[in-house]
């Protein structure tokens, strides 16, 4: 499936269209349990603790927003995911599919490859989880390029 979203300028006027392809993961037969599908998300209270951090350091918070999550997330080899072009492609054949090296959205594992790779770049950064919150990081980030 093909999602397109025309995004407006500042006078709410169409400035561009914005299109993503999407997997209709309901429709995989594949028995994934809950832990294989499962990516934790910051609990409340560790968000509290850092806001309170903040304000008693007087330090200024910041978010960011990773874009093209879960499609960052790379496949398995043991994974083989295979999908029909989304309909309207016109150079798309019939009986064309495509196998899958990237996570999509809609697929039911791509929230858990994200939180694997995110996971991964952080501790080779010298960083470790929170033993209270697994999304919450420890350390000071050091640079390996050298």
């Amino acid at each position: 499936m093909c999602v397109l979203v025309v995004k407006p300028d500042e006078n709410l006027n169409p400035h561009r269209a914005k299109s993503r392809i999407v997997v209709l993961g309901n429709q995989d037969d594949r028995p994934w349990s809950k832990g294989d599908k499962y990516a934790p998300v910051l609990q409340y209270s560790s968000l509290r603790l850092l806001t309170s951090m903040a304000v008693e350091k007087r330090r200024r918070l910041q978010q960011g927003d990773a874009k093209n999550a879960f499609c960052q997330g790379t496949l398995p080899a043991d994974e083989t995911t295979i999908i029909k072009p989304p309909p309207g492609d016109p150079d798309a054949a019939p009986d064309e599919y495509w196998l899958l090296k990237k996570c999509l959205y809609g697929l039911a594992r791509s929230p858990r490859h994200w939180f694997d790779l995110i996971s991964s770049t952080l501790r080779d950064m010298g960083m470790q989880p929170s033993s209270h919150d697994p999304c919450l990081w420890i350390g000071h980030p050091s640079d390996k390029s050298d």
